[in-house]
């Protein structure tokens, strides 16, 4: 094989040293690519968080880095947020965003009651129940509160409901029991005309200003959703004291309809009984005043009839000193 003319002529004329100098750039680009394909080797790693997904489960947790993405979750919240999607009913939030991130940004928890209470009442009936609406950041510009930020939607605790009948009818009345039972309540009532279908895992409402959880957040959404996640733990609330808040009680499947029945033959005792107790402080009002007007008649005729006595009495002294 010949060599080429350059390589012999700079073999002989240049002296050992310079060639050397010459060959060094070469043989380093021969190691680089020699240890091209070894792999990376992350020198400060990300540390990550542990979230609690189930009371007292230990075995369900979520384990999630810091990032701008979703939080990777367990199987088990996964399973949960992808039932979500699949019966969903996306809104206009919804698709400006993505089901995915809508449901994906809410808080693993709530994910998990809300797809079992989901699934319950597909199976009781509610056959199109699914989320409309669920996170949602504030940029947005939706929702009652002027201050979006006051919003448990901004921070993936709370939805809004597609498929449980119109506000006061049986199929709401069903859903409120069966999600109560999951921990997932509709706190502005079954006969709320605009928010009969708006569920949250809390009594809570609003966000207030001084509350931990707005500092998790920017207008656009959470820098990271782990950290919103974190500080809203502290607004969920046990399914047993929701229940117990929302219905008194834990009915079996068969007592549910006895109990809506109950319940709503009770407040119209109520609301008959303080109607009648307002009719009769009306009627006692009145026969108070009939008491008064009929004691200041009373009243009034004795001073009239002791003005005529007294006339009477100077009458007859007049005459009597007339006479004499």
């Amino acid at each position: 094989m010949r060599r080429p003319f350059a390589s012999v002529s700079i073999s002989r004329n240049m002296p050992a040293a310079a060639l050397g100098l010459c060959l060094m750039p070469l043989v380093a680009h021969a190691a680089a690519a020699d240890s091209a394909g070894a792999p990376v080797v992350e020198s400060n790693p990300v540390s990550t968080q542990t979230i609690e997904v189930r009371e007292g489960a230990g075995d369900h947790v979520v384990t999630c880095a810091p990032s701008n993405q979703a939080c990777v979750d367990d199987a088990g919240v996964a399973t949960a947020r992808t039932y979500l999607v699949e019966t969903a009913h996306p809104g206009d939030t919804m698709m400006r965003q993505g089901p995915d991130v809508a449901i994906g940004r809410l808080h693993p928890e709530f994910a998990a009651r809300l797809a079992e209470a989901i699934r319950e009442a597909r199976k009781a009936g509610l056959k199109e129940a699914g989320v409309f609406s669920a996170y949602r950041p504030p940029a947005f510009g939706v929702g009652g509160f002027s201050d979006k930020f006051n919003s448990l939607h901004s921070y993936g605790l709370a939805v809004d409901m597609h498929g449980i009948g119109r506000p006061g009818s049986s199929e709401a009345k069903l859903w409120h029991g069966i999600a109560a039972k999951h921990g997932v309540v509709c706190p502005y009532g079954v006969n709320n005309r605009a928010e009969w279908n708006h569920c949250q895992p809390t009594r809570v409402k609003m966000v207030r200003a001084d509350n931990p959880l707005r500092k998790t957040i920017k207008a656009e959404g959470p820098p990271s959703p782990v950290n919103m996640f974190d500080a809203g733990k502290a607004l969920i609330e046990s399914v047993a004291n929701l229940f117990t808040a929302f219905t008194g009680a834990l009915p079996t499947a068969g007592q549910q309809e006895r109990v809506y029945a109950h319940t709503t033959q009770r407040n119209r005792r109520v609301r008959t009984a303080d109607a009648v107790s307002s009719r009769n402080q009306r009627h006692a009002r009145k026969g108070t005043k009939a008491v008064k007007v009929a004691a200041n008649r009373r009243g009034h005729a004795s001073r009239h009839a002791a003005g005529h006595r007294r006339s009477a009495d100077v009458q007859r002294a007049q005459r009597t000193a007339s006479v004499q």
